[in-house]
């Protein structure tokens, strides 16, 4: 007997519906415990179309790539008004055409620019430290990430240009324009639950032109004058074309250099200010990473390899990836009828994954609430495998764990396009910090994820800095 869509687990009615939306900036959490209580397939209580989650790592493998061209994004509306044009917002041929070049260019630059920049970057975050302070790990990530996102934009000469003009904190605005749980409602409600948030409405609109209107002149001005070879930067790749097959269309520039800014910024700082505290709560992982740390060079390029041969940085990074993946959150709406986990679903369902609950299911990872890099280090690449070149949804663990299990940069086509880049950018920070520092946790601090689009601290994490 055939199963559909009425019998999946889970209440749909109006008292679930209001619970829900009452816990709305804890809509992780939510989604977890509803997975805990009914299963790997169960509806989700929100308004409009059907809505349900997926957790066992097939189906999510169904959804994400093998059967990825049978499902678009949903609700990416208000993403589409920041970046119209960006590849985050795209689908189909034209989100394929932008993708190919800026795939190659990324691959250009991490060879080219990111073992200087990188370096550069962190050891100046670090430089003006001192013995005894107190600093706030997620303000340290975010001017390091921004730093690197914004100089990796543009030709070398010009890298504080682009970075000088930037509004930290009106960026970070743009970045809590709504929850994944407004995204997940219909439009006429949204726009209904968005009328007393108006006024901030429109101050994230000004916030949003003034920054296209900043990176528009700041490309103006860089085209104004010639910049010396190689071309290590996105601009200079996207627009000569010639090493990444083909220039990228001028309508589709802007939003994607923007894209490229607002992803590679804040989500990498998300993920980088986790690593940290929890690092700083276990002073044996502290010690693990100094050891490798002490074998960084001063020649930036002889810094590859390092990345590569540090298994206990690189367990680190995946453990924070693990238990507090930036972005936690996926929906993607059938365009036909499917077929899943043994149900007939009809089109336009919607189906929630989420890395957050499925990286936190014991039947993957035991203990799955726990900071334990350890579990990674049986689950090393084989030799001759560069960090961070892995294949999309490759399998990161014990042969019992399936490829789904673990997806932090999401999987199939839309695989992150900037993961080899963060890769190197984490493992070089963490070992800069810990290289000569220790790390106290704040006692009184308890940081907390924030359920936005994207997965912050709820506070400063804060950390008192012991010189080694």
């Amino acid at each position: 007997m055939s199963r559909c869509l009425k019998d999946v687990p889970g209440s749909t009615g109006w008292g679930a519906r209001l619970s829900l939306y009452r816990r709305r900036f804890q809509f992780g959490e939510v989604l977890r415990e509803l997975s805990q209580q009914h299963g790997d397939l169960v509806r989700i209580p929100v308004p409009g179309p059907p809505k349900v989650l997926l957790t066992h790592p097939d189906d999510i493998q169904e959804v994400l790539a093998t059967r990825a061209q049978h499902y678009q994004l949903f609700a990416q509306d208000l993403i589409r008004q920041m970046l119209p044009w960006g590849v985050i917002a795209m689908e189909g041929q034209i989100h394929d055409e932008n993708r190919s070049p800026m795939l190659l260019s990324m691959r250009k630059i991490l060879s080219r620019r990111i073992p200087d920049l990188s370096q550069q970057k962190c050891q100046e975050a670090v430089s003006t430290w001192r013995d005894g302070e107190v600093i706030d790990l997620y303000r340290v990530a975010r001017e390091v990430t921004l730093s690197i996102s914004a100089s990796l934009l543009i030709p070398r000469p010009a890298q504080d240009l682009l970075a000088s003009r930037i509004d930290h904190d009106g960026l970070l605005k743009l970045t809590e324009m709504s929850n994944a749980y407004l995204l997940s409602l219909p439009p006429s409600l949204r726009r209904l639950l968005l009328l007393p948030h108006i006024p901030h409405l429109f101050d994230l609109l000004r916030t949003s032109r003034h920054l296209r209107a900043q990176v528009r002149g700041v490309i103006a001005e860089i085209r104004s004058r010639e910049w010396p070879p190689p071309a290590e930067d996105a601009l200079s790749l996207l627009t000569e074309g010639t090493e990444v097959g083909g220039r990228l269309p001028e309508e589709y520039l802007l939003d994607n250099l923007l894209t490229l800014l607002v992803a590679g910024f804040e989500t990498s700082a998300n993920v980088l200010s986790w690593a940290m505290w929890e690092a700083a709560g276990r002073a044996e992982v502290q010690e693990h990473i100094a050891a490798e740390a002490a074998h960084l060079s001063d020649v930036s390029t002889e810094n590859t390899e390092w990345v590569n041969q540090a298994p206990w940085t690189d367990a680190v990074v995946r453990e924070a990836l693990r238990l507090y993946p930036s972005v936690w959150f996926l929906a993607r709406q059938s365009i036909f009828e499917c077929r899943l986990h043994d149900h007939f679903f009809d089109k336009g369902t919607v189906f929630y994954v989420s890395p957050w609950v499925t990286h936190r299911d014991s039947r993957w990872f035991p203990e799955p609430d726990r900071f334990l890099p350890e579990r990674w280090m049986q689950a090393r690449p084989s030799p001759g495998t560069p960090a961070g070149t892995n294949s999309p949804g490759a399998d990161d663990g014990p042969a019992h764990r399936p490829p789904f299990a673990y997806f932090p940069f999401g999987g199939g086509k839309r695989f992150c396009l900037g993961k080899a880049i963060f890769d190197y950018e984490a493992s070089l920070l963490l070992g800069t910090v810990f290289r000569d520092w220790r790390l106290e946790r704040v006692e009184e601090c308890q940081p907390r994820p924030k359920f936005l689009v994207t997965m912050r601290p709820d506070r400063p994490v804060l950390v008192r800095l012991r010189r080694r």
